[in-house]
């Protein structure tokens, strides 16, 4: 198995993509945080190596995508497909493999969008691609998860792996992203059964890197906003909750060595396993990117945007390690200066 700690991010991407050699690929949820980090990831990896990779991206504005992401939009290999996740027609194209990224936007999270809704485009949604994936005779299946589906953690448990069977209680009404996270789950379970294709959970934790959004309800983003922009770094809540963010270019590459290969679970934690705290990472972003300002707290300690609160949201990911060869191989300061620097 190839070791991936001796090579460069760019090297990194081009070996990853490269096991997809002659493939077509459908991706749900491109326009966001994820889909884009993997789509420039791919338009890299062609610019170094000449690859015969072809993705359908269903978007639900096309237009919107092409003033966002111009480059993608241009490129000979990627075509856009205007659609819902919950009513897109079926393209009448073979695809060999699906990444399923499609969710609530995180602009909708923020701006308060129903949580029935939310819970509906996940569970619905999902059943809607696993629909296509029968239709077009996909081989594998990947779903982004989230870490949020194990719930609030006990006191005292500050990793959580695969094999926890905590959830988050049904009667909390802002656990509708974790609910929907989990039918989803179930359903290309169900489907992979009863259809005989290959499927791969990435149970998704915290993120940063290049086209991160900064105005919304994330903390690391809001911290590199307020550093850019204000007058002092704002903490909204107490600052003593628990984080571990890993690279988005490492997210890329674990994504795709999940859906390469012929996994031995079918569910993996993927992220950091470093923890720091919101206060602690607060002032890392004040150090990096505006050391003369500084960090204010204002003391919610329930402060939550969308989905419920959570002291500790840090993974063990000794799975996705030792079957996968991945690993943590951007640090977070390197990670925070990649949100300027891409390239870096």
């Amino acid at each position: 198995m190839r070791d991936y700690s001796k090579l460069s991010i760019s090297e990194r991407e081009c070996h990853s993509w490269s096991e997809f050699e002659g493939e077509t690929i459908f991706l749900t949820g491109g326009s966001g945080f994820f889909g884009t980090a993997l789509l420039y990831s791919l338009l890299n990896a062609k610019k170094k190596v000449d690859l015969n990779i072809n993705v359908t991206v269903l978007s639900r504005n096309i237009n919107l995508f092409k003033q966002k992401h111009p480059k993608l939009a241009d490129s000979n290999f990627i075509k856009l497909l205007e659609g819902d996740v919950l009513s897109f027609i079926f393209p009448d194209e073979k695809f060999s493999k699906i990444i399923h990224l499609a969710t609530t936007s995180a602009s909708e999270t923020f701006n308060g969008e129903d949580q029935l809704t939310k819970y509906k485009t996940l569970a619905n949604g999902t059943e809607r691609v696993l629909q296509f994936a029968v239709k077009c005779n996909a081989e594998k299946i990947i779903f982004t998860s989230s870490g949020i589906v194990y719930g609030q953690l006990p006191h005292g448990m500050t990793t959580v792996n695969e094999l926890y069977s905590g959830a988050p209680a049904t009667n909390e009404v802002t656990s509708a992203l974790a609910q929907g996270k989990r039918s989803a789950e179930f359903l290309i379970s169900y489907y992979a059964e009863k259809y005989n294709f290959d499927y791969v959970i990435a149970r998704c934790f915290s993120f940063v890197g290049p086209y991160l959004p900064l105005e919304i309800h994330y903390a690391i983003g809001n911290f590199v906003f307020d550093a850019l922009h204000k007058d002092f770094i704002e903490i909204k809540s107490d600052g003593m909750a628990m984080r571990s963010y890993l690279d988005v270019n490492d997210l890329t590459v674990w994504i795709l060595r999940l859906l390469a290969k012929r996994c031995n679970h079918k569910i993996y934690n993927v992220g950091s396993n470093v923890p720091i705290s919101i206060l602690d990472l607060a002032k890392k972003v004040s150090e990096i990117v505006a050391p003369e300002k500084e960090v204010i707290i204002c003391g919610n300690r329930e402060h939550s945007v969308g989905n419920f609160a959570r002291n500790w949201y840090v993974p063990e990911i000794d799975r996705a390690r030792n079957e996968l060869a991945v690993d943590v191989w951007i640090n977070l300061d390197k990670a925070i200066a990649r949100i300027f620097n891409p390239s870096n």
